[in-house]
This record gives C-alpha cells, sequence and structure tokens, in this order.
C-alpha cells in the first residue's frame, strides 16, 4: 500500500510540475499575443501627418503663389493646403530660385512642387498628378479707351508693339508667331509701367496678375483685357519620382484634387483668383 500511494504522489507532482510548464508556456504565448496585438494596433491608429516639403520659386507667380500682407496665398497654395488635411499631410513650402527647383526634384531633396507645366522634358524626374488644379489664362491687354481690338487671329495683331516677360511662355501659338512685334521686359511691374507710359501699344499677361500690379503702381482702372484669351494652360502638381513613394503619393493628391475640383469651395477659389 505504502509503496503504491508513494507511486500515486510521485505521478501527481509529476502531472502538477508538467501542469505548471505548459500554464507557463500559456502564460508566456499569451504575454507576446498581447504585446504583439498593442504594437499592432498601435500601427493602425498611428494617424501622425506625413511629413512633405513642397517647393515654390523664389518669385512670386500670381494667381498660384505670392505673398499678400506677409501671408503666402494663392489658389495652388490654396488647394494644397485644403488636400494635405484632406489626406493627412503636414506640408511646408520651401522657396529656391528656378534652376534649383528643377535641380531639387531632380535629386530628391524636395518631394514636390506646387505649380508646374506637364512637359515631357520634365517626366523623368517627376510624377504628374493625374489632373490639373488649375489653368494659366493669357490675354492681351491695352490702355482703357484704346482702339486696340482681338478677334482670336494673332495675324490681326502684326502692326501692334506688344509687351511681353522675357523667358516666359505663352502658348505655343503666340510664341512660334513670329511675325508679331515683341517687345521683351524683366516682370510684370515693368509690363505695366511700360504700357501705361505707352512704350508698347498692349500686352500680354495673366489678368489677376497685371492687375495686381495695376493696384500696386496705381494704374487701377486704367487697363482693360482683351477677349478672347491667347491661351489656357494646365497646371499640375507633380512629385519627384525620387521620392520613395512618389506614384502613392501622387496618386492620392490625384484622387483628393479630382474631389475638391467637384465642390463649390473651388469654384469659389476659381472666382476669387479669376478662373
Amino acid at each position: 500500500m505504502r509503496q503504491g500511494l508513494m507511486a500515486q504522489i510521485r505521478q501527481s507532482k509529476k502531472s502538477m510540475m508538467s501542469f505548471n510548464g505548459v500554464d507557463m508556456q500559456l502564460k508566456t504565448l499569451w504575454g507576446v499575443v498581447l504585446v504583439l496585438a498593442a504594437l499592432s494596433n498601435h500601427a493602425l491608429s498611428d494617424d501622425r501627418p506625413i511629413r512633405v516639403r513642397a517647393v515654390l520659386a523664389e518669385a512670386d507667380y500670381p494667381p498660384f503663389y505670392y505673398v499678400k500682407d506677409g501671408e503666402m496665398t494663392g489658389i495652388s497654395i490654396e488647394v494644397l493646403n485644403h488636400i494635405s488635411r484632406q489626406i493627412n499631410l503636414n506640408t511646408s513650402f520651401i522657396r529656391l530660385s528656378w534652376p534649383r527647383v528643377l535641380k531639387s526634384l531632380e535629386d530628391g531633396s524636395v518631394d514636390l512642387v506646387t505649380t508646374f507645366f506637364n512637359t515631357a522634358e520634365r517626366a523623368p524626374f517627376v510624377v504628374y498628378t493625374g489632373v490639373p488644379h488649375a489653368y494659366e489664362i493669357n490675354t492681351f491687354f491695352a490702355l482703357k479707351g484704346s482702339e486696340v481690338s482681338f478677334t482670336g487671329r494673332l495675324e490681326s495683331l502684326s502692326a501692334y508693339r506688344i509687351g511681353m516677360i522675357r523667358g516666359y511662355s505663352y502658348g505655343h501659338k503666340f510664341d512660334e508667331a513670329e511675325y508679331l512685334l515683341k517687345e521683351q521686359v524683366l516682370d510684370e511691374p515693368t509690363l505695366v509701367r511700360m504700357l501705361v507710359g505707352q512704350r508698347f501699344d498692349l500686352a500680354i499677361g495673366n489678368p489677376f496678375a497685371i492687375q495686381l500690379q495695376a493696384q500696386a503702381q496705381g494704374y487701377n482702372g486704367q487697363v482693360q483685357f482683351l477677349q478672347p484669351v491667347v491661351d489656357r494652360s494646365p497646371i499640375y502638381m507633380a512629385v519627384s519620382r525620387k521620392h520613395p513613394k512618389a506614384l502613392e503619393l501622387a496618386s492620392k493628391l490625384t484622387g483628393a484634387i479630382y474631389e475638391l475640383k467637384q465642390t463649390p469651395m473651388y469654384q469659389s477659389m476659381l472666382k476669387h483668383y479669376g478662373m
């Protein structure tokens, strides 16, 4: 009996030890599971904005971006700020000379550019958004009361001196019209000042930018814009191909821009910036 009892006790101890070992293993396993779950939940709930560096040229480019009352504004700025909130981006702006804008997009030292024409030459180093967020409009303008008129045929203006900014593109037709008498100047302030001073008969430019300059120089109401428009070109945002998720970011920007363009808010932006 005693030997049988001792055998049962030993067996019972072994069973308890075995059970305790399994219990400890289960506790350890559950501990690991709980830690992994906590880490997973943290990752899923981590909604911190993605930091994005957007580049602008040093020179103001109204109505797309320009400084007003010490603040950066413009339709490209408003659109990007809005969609950044929609797709959880923390966007900062950096201003560089135009050559450095292009170089920074090529080497990836910036993430995206807010205002870009879609050209074959630039496609190798950026991914464009699938839809434009605005359009560049160029029209002729003249002094108030001028008898110059425009029917849409550039040939009808061949006898007039036309002011333009050196290095700017005003659309393929105007750029290639070698029969026009084009007078080149440095910038919009000079363009407006020389038109008012009758150094040329009419000029070409973006209506919003020209109106800003006319107001700034005290010439408000002294210029008139001729219709139809000379050129209307789409303006895109573009992501540097060096960005680790360039395609994904460009896709998200495209979707957010498309959704914004369906709203009354976007129509208000267009109206505000004369588009």
